[in-house]
């Protein structure tokens, strides 16, 4: 239904949030929204998303900007609160971003 890559994009969503009353009734892409998590405790955020500060694999950008239902949803466990925001919102809270290696060393 969204043409997605399930191989390369199986690890860049943590849940569905359905538009709809059951799964049964998804008809489309406007139907459900992806959803990534990424969480906080942070005491210095006092307004989300504001301040805040997450780990974003180029796999999930990479579908956060191809997809048009997909949400990053900042949770902040202290306050018990949280906020799905689009691709553009995304964009435009950005203060800086870097690119940082993930490195496994082989098993013996």
């Amino acid at each position: 239904m969204c043409d997605i890559d399930y191989r390369r994009y199986s690890q860049s969503i943590d849940g569905v949030i359905l538009q709809v009353d059951s799964f049964e009734n998804v008809r489309r892409r406007d139907d459900f929204l992806f959803v990534e998590v990424k969480t906080t405790a942070s005491k210095t955020v006092k307004e989300l998303p504001f301040g805040v500060f997450f780990g974003f694999t180029e796999n999930e950008e990479s579908l956060f900007k191809s997809q048009s239902n997909y949400r990053l949803c900042i949770v902040h466990t202290g306050m018990r609160k949280h906020c799905l925001l689009t691709y553009t919102e995304y964009e435009a809270l950005i203060q800086n971003k870097r690119i940082q290696y993930q490195v496994n060393f082989k098993t013996r």
